[in-house]
């Protein structure tokens, strides 16, 4: 993934409606207008730590004492590679719903509102038509990249009706959007192209760009809410026990003095002195980075420093409802990780199925955590934030990020993300959904992964194929005469046979894998 920070001119800007101007002077317009020169700001803290490597910041977000708006920021809503450039994704944001698209006449993604002006219908439903616009399936009114009608079906030729195509109610609302580091972003606010031209999205660490680093990146839908999402990247001292056998190990589990570095409406940042040493930064409002060196001494190599970081957006889509996109880079043993490299042969997809694991170690456990958080918050009519310290005891160093989150999101925050519109008062996804749904991978993650995807389709054809051969192989098997044919052919079934349960029963971890803490020794 690359690095390089990007620069306004990478923003996806719309295209200006000036249909009472000449051709000639809404060129010129446009013009002016992209070569408007902005100073640049970034999502990040006043003082970074040295490894985030985010340049000369300033902040985005208003400092102590100023109101945080959970609008003016970019939000990445997509892997890029998880994407499909062919048809419109739809997407949820701030309790808004967006439709995902790739301009085919631009090469650019492009976010719109996602219901067409004319009857409200979803975008996300339609397809990309033959002119290499957004078409709605309902009446098939088409969209450009701007968000400008091009075609009402049902219109006549000439007169009024003719005309509705050029009306600015008949366009689709539009988003900025940029593509940076293999993600693509999102700023919320329709209104905001002058702030979001002006603001860089956060930035993946300089390692993610070092080949000496292997990374491996992967996206997941979560039932449950945002600061429960952002209180669980927060605590470190979870692995061991949540992930035991997966990440961690029970056995290792010891105190983790953390230390507070710096904090602010921009988020916080801290870490421990011990080995492994772990440096913990969190930039409002969704980005999570973890950075953990290890000092070992190995057989023949000798002295070795260990650095694995773990970067997380954790989107908040609706009440009740995350995105978690994870960015993960490691300096050693590169060859059990997916990579360009020949000797890197492990797919994607075989490490989605570890990944997979770790998400649903956490799952159930944050799905009881949250129950109890919202029947206290229903019991006192008070803001979870608020009465945080009274429900819950935290008297150990290892808990400081956990409550240092929690304290901005009090005190910055709101409590709670800027939901757009009126979020439905009926049940959190969290305390109505079964354990069965709660871990079902297929909705959460299989659909929304090319590879999962992709790899889950060639285990059904597999096993089809194999299922095949072993029926033809039975149906055979009598004909030779020679025995020894027959005792082959009758071989081949049982192989095939085998071959056929096993790519049927590997297709269970692109679909639901069941997790009890209690039966992993």
């Amino acid at each position: 993934m690359r690095a390089t920070i990007p620069t306004s001119p990478l923003l996806v800007t719309p295209r200006p409606r000036l249909p009472s101007l000449p051709a000639r002077a809404a060129s010129r317009a446009l013009h002016a207008g992209r070569r408007r020169r902005t100073r640049l700001r970034v999502a990040a803290p006043p003082s970074v730590p040295a490894e985030a490597e985010q340049g000369e910041p300033s902040t985005s977000a208003p400092e102590s004492g100023e109101k945080f708006s959970w609008r003016d920021h970019w939000y990445p809503v997509s892997l890029v590679e998880d994407l499909d450039p062919g048809r419109p994704t739809p997407f949820q944001l701030l309790n808004r719903d967006l439709v995902l698209w790739k301009d085919p006449k631009s090469g650019e993604w492009v976010a719109l509102d996602d219901r067409c002006p004319h009857r409200l219908a979803p975008l996300s439903e339609g397809r990309i038509d033959e002119t290499g616009c957004l078409q709605c399936s309902y009446h098939g009114w088409s969209f450009d990249g701007s968000g400008a009608c091009t075609r009402i079906p049902q219109a006549a030729p000439e007169g009024p009706e003719a005309r509705a195509v050029r009306s600015p109610r008949a366009c689709a609302t539009k988003f900025p959007t940029l593509v940076s580091q293999g993600l693509l972003f999102v700023w919320p606010d329709e209104n905001g192209w002058e702030k979001a031209a002006a603001t860089k999205p956060p930035m993946l660490p300089k390692e993610f760009d070092d080949p000496a680093f292997s990374t491996v990146t992967i996206q997941r839908d979560l039932f449950y809410g945002y600061d429960t999402l952002m209180e669980n990247v927060s605590d470190p001292s979870h692995i061991e026990f949540a992930h035991h056998k997966v990440t961690g190990r029970r056995d290792r589990a010891r105190p983790l003095p953390f230390k507070m570095e710096s904090s602010g409406a921009w988020g916080y940042s801290g870490a421990n002195s011990g080995n492994p040493r772990i440096t913990a930064t969190f930039v409002a409002p969704c980005y999570a980075l973890n950075k953990i060196e290890i000092d070992t001494k190995l057989p023949i190599f000798g002295d070795q420093k260990w650095v694995i970081w773990i970067c997380s957006f954790n989107i908040p889509m609706a009440p009740g409802k995350t995105r978690s996109i994870v960015c993960s880079a490691r300096n050693f043993f590169q060859f059990t990780m997916p990579g360009k490299a020949w000797w890197q042969i492990l797919p994607r997809w075989y490490e989605h199925w570890t990944s997979n694991l770790v998400y649903d170690g956490d799952m159930i456990v944050l799905q009881g955590q949250e129950k109890i958080f919202l029947a206290a918050s229903k019991e006192s009519s008070a803001d979870v934030n608020q009465q945080y310290t009274k429900i819950t005891f935290t008297p150990t160093q290892a808990d400081r990020f956990v409550l240092a989150f929690r304290n901005w999101l009090k005190k910055f925050g709101n409590s709670q993300p800027e939901w757009f519109g009126n979020p439905s008062q009926e049940a959190l996804p969290s305390t109505v959904l079964s354990k069965r749904q709660m871990l079902d991978r297929y909705e959460q993650h299989t659909l929304k992964c090319s590879s999962c995807k992709g790899a889950y389709n060639a285990f059904q054809t597999l096993q089809k194929v194999f299922m095949g051969a072993t029926v033809l192989c039975c149906a055979t098997a009598g004909i030779p005469a020679d025995v020894q044919i027959r005792i082959l052919i009758a071989a081949a079934a049982v192989v095939s046979a085998a071959l056929a349960y096993t790519f049927y029963d590997l297709q269970k971890n692109f679909v639901f894998v069941d997790y009890v803490h209690a039966d992993i020794d």
